[in-house]
């Protein structure tokens, strides 16, 4: 789903609190895109945004300057876990050391998939 879907499907998104947890993450599958992670207060979901960069790597600081803005269905979701707070931050210790190596992603999706599983609450 892309982002809008993403808020769209539980009304809790639009109006909850988000912890960043980086964007820069990387993904070896796709060399011209980054990701962000947030955590949603209200759900217990933690997401990976995919943020795609045309022009490669270099192209993600100039989309930081608004020289091109990606289309909103390019900005696909992933939620990689539902869990609470300090279950995330347990799991991602150390994050902002790994965000910048190759094929970081990967290491974010292992920890999490490490987590119990639980699903969101109904809205």
């Amino acid at each position: 789903m892309n982002i809008r879907e993403f808020y769209r499907a539980d009304p809790r998104r639009q109006s909850s609190v988000e912890v960043p947890f980086g964007d820069g993450w990387t993904d070896h599958r796709d060399s011209h895109s980054t990701y962000r992670l947030n955590w949603v207060a209200d759900t217990g979901e933690i997401y990976a945004v995919r943020e795609p960069h045309p022009g490669g790597i270099f192209a993600r600081y100039l989309d930081q300057l608004d020289v091109e803005q990606v289309d909103i269905s390019a900005l696909r979701v992933e939620i990689l876990a539902v869990a609470e707070r300090g279950m995330i931050d347990a799991a991602l210790a150390g994050w902002p050391a790994v965000m910048s190596e190759h094929d970081s992603l990967r290491w974010a999706r292992d920890q999490l998939a490490a987590l119990p599983t639980s699903s969101p609450a109904a809205p």
